[in-house]
């Protein structure tokens, strides 16, 4: 009976996610204009402002590799759905997007993405990670050539050979990747530093290469402002990962610039469209509206909230281990003193507890991980899994 219902719900996911699927099948199709959001199997993610072409859609199987160099499919992750966009703009191609998403929940999560744990591009950012959970961004150069194809592939040629425009040879890439246990959105946007002002090829790659990119003002410079603005995406993407993405976050602003831009107006600004929202469908009061508008604009000092982050995180765990260490010691000394009746012994006796339970503690940490390995309640990275032409790469 247990056996029946388990595979009933799995149905029932497997029919939900079907027909989530199917209810954003046709925003996904070749030709289809998508501007400010576009939802890729029930996740919502962000564009660059201005129109983005549907170029390709479908799906693709999940690889992995082992420790040991071999490869395999991975086809009990379910197919994974991909869409490119494009955008057209001054007879050139701007920016292609490239989006990975799964179509089918798994239940032990999808990990990172490998270039989020490299240290030889632009920058490689985990906004968290545990084993499961996991937000994080990169940026990386991509001259095209043998080993690296052009974004968009034979989609993005055919689209350039129809409208008659160019597409460059040298693009940045800013990646984004959000998963959770059951689902994952892993987002590619590939940017022509030509549309930021300066031109780019794969020629000249060198000149892009991040150990010269500090030595060049104007490159340097394009590649702020694209961090900046792909920082800015992360969160609504995360709240897009779950289909909760604020309706206040319909336009994000241009990639020029945003290096100059103050990441707190720009959150000030969607939470005070969000505001008005509410106000207008009547689920908050004017009052109510002013009052939060206050707090949102800084007429209103929050002096508790600004005390309460005043102190990290590590500090607070810092402190509490030292004081909690003070106090058990105190206690131990005190009761090995009313024992022994001498302070010199009692004092050696604390120190050796100290000593002694630590090292204790280390070795039956080590012998549960050698003897019974460790569990996936103990997991202590994120497995790394690529889509599309990439290939998966465990991490366990």
């Amino acid at each position: 009976m247990g056996a029946k219902l388990h595979g009933g719900r799995a149905l029932l996911t497997l029919a939900a996610c079907l027909l989530g699927w199917s209810s954003t099948a046709a925003a996904q199709e070749v030709g289809t204009v998508a501007t400010g959001t576009i939802t890729v199997a029930g996740k919502q993610v962000p564009l660059p402002p201005g129109d983005f072409t549907v170029i390709a859609s479908g799906t693709a199987n999940a690889r992995i590799v082992n420790k040991t160099g071999i490869e395999s499919e991975r086809l009990d992750l379910g197919p994974i759905r991909t869409v490119t966009l494009a955008q057209v703009a001054d007879g050139r191609v701007p920016v292609v997007v490239e989006i990975a998403a799964n179509l089918v929940p798994h239940h032990d999560g999808w990990g990172t993405t490998a270039d989020c744990t490299r240290k030889d591009i632009y920058a490689a950012v985990s906004n968290y990670k545990s084993g499961w959970d996991v937000s994080c961004l990169y940026l990386k150069p991509l001259p095209v050539g043998d080993t690296a194809p052009a974004p968009g592939g034979e989609a993005l040629a055919r689209l350039a050979g129809d409208r008659g425009v160019a597409v460059s040879s040298f693009w940045v890439v800013a990646g984004l990747r959000v998963a959770d246990r059951q689902d994952v959105v892993d987002v590619r946007y590939h940017i022509d530093p030509a549309a930021l002002g300066v031109p780019a090829t794969a020629a000249n790659a060198a000149a892009w290469e991040p150990s010269a990119i500090e030595q060049q003002p104007a490159r340097l410079a394009v590649v702020k402002d694209i961090a900046a603005w792909a920082g800015t995406v992360a969160a609504p993407l995360s709240a897009g990962l779950q289909g909760r993405m604020d309706p206040a976050w319909t336009a994000f602003p241009p990639i020029a610039g945003s290096a100059a831009l103050d990441p707190g107006a720009l959150e000030r600004t969607t939470r005070a469209e969000a505001l008005k929202q509410l106000r207008d469908s009547g689920a908050i009061s004017q009052s109510a509206f002013d009052e939060q508008m206050a707090v949102v604009t800084g007429a209103v000092a929050g002096a508790g909230a600004a005390e309460a982050t005043t102190w990290t995180y590590a500090q607070v765990a810092g402190w509490k281990a030292f004081t909690y260490r003070v106090v058990v010691t105190t206690i131990n000394a005190g009761i090995d003193y009313v024992f022994i009746g001498r302070p010199f012994a009692a004092g050696v006796l604390v120190i050796l507890q100290v000593v002694v339970n630590t090292t204790k503690f280390f070795f039956h940490e080590m012998m549960w991980q050698e003897v019974f390995g460790i569990s996936p309640l103990q997991r202590e990275a994120p497995n790394v899994i690529e889509f599309g032409r990439t290939v998966v790469a465990s991490a366990n």
